[in-house]
């Protein structure tokens, strides 16, 4: 994932309150930190409010200038962890554009027409404290209205990209992208997966199943 700790225009590592969507998903598993309840970081109760913060360094040419294609779905996803917990939260959807392929689109539109969550279109400037409260300003243009606005959270969740570890691996460099992936079928190799770029996981397997019967055909010479 993109290191959130260059990420702190948007208050990652300053303020305790500031996540990630891994993180997010830490909370949420019953083996996490918290037996899978989601509380507010810093007091450790019920969240009354939070912002997604979509593309936190992603599409960014001094971080990740590519999009990690699941952020959006993960991000609308926990936002039903949260609803599910915390029924009367309200809910801020701070995004540049939303990715749901295929059927995944029925449950975008599903959240969409959940009154608790809002959405906001426009990239997130930065991400700092309340003084006259306890709360984090979420601070980001609304590229539909042209305005700034300015959202007061207990709870800001970072949707941070996927980042390839391939480019630290010893292996020739011909063999990688611009962006640290493995190529897809470069010099004989069969590549398949997050190697290649960002993908869900049923993508993954698919391909998986696909590179499985390719290598075969190439082994048996077909």
């Amino acid at each position: 994932m993109c290191k959130a700790n260059k990420l702190d225009i948007l208050g990652f590592g300053k303020y305790p309150d500031v996540i990630t969507n891994v993180m997010m998903e830490r909370l949420a598993a019953t083996d996490g930190p918290t037996q899978g309840q989601i509380l507010r970081p810093s007091t450790k109760q019920e969240i009354k409010s939070v912002a997604f913060v979509q593309c936190a360094g992603s599409r960014d040419n001094d971080h990740l200038e590519y999009c990690s294609s699941i952020c959006c779905m993960a991000s609308l996803k926990q936002s039903q962890y949260i609803r599910e917990q915390h029924p009367e939260a309200e809910i801020h959807f701070h995004y540049i554009d939303v990715r749901s392929n295929g059927l995944f689109e029925d449950f975008y539109n599903k959240v969409q027409k959940d009154e608790k969550v809002h959405f906001h279109r426009g990239k997130v400037a930065k991400v700092f404290s309340d003084t006259s409260s306890d709360k984090l300003i979420v601070e980001a243009e609304n590229t539909l209205t042209g305005s700034l606005m300015q959202n007061a959270v207990e709870l800001v969740v970072l949707a941070t990209g996927m980042e390839p570890t391939v480019k630290n691996l010893p292996v020739d460099k011909a063999l990688i992208d611009a962006s640290g992936f493995f190529k897809s079928n470069c010099n004989g190799m069969i590549s398949c997966g997050v190697n290649t770029k960002p993908k869900d996981v049923a993508l993954v397997v698919e391909e998986a199943t696909g590179s499985v019967l390719k290598a075969i055909q190439k082994i048996k010479g077909n």
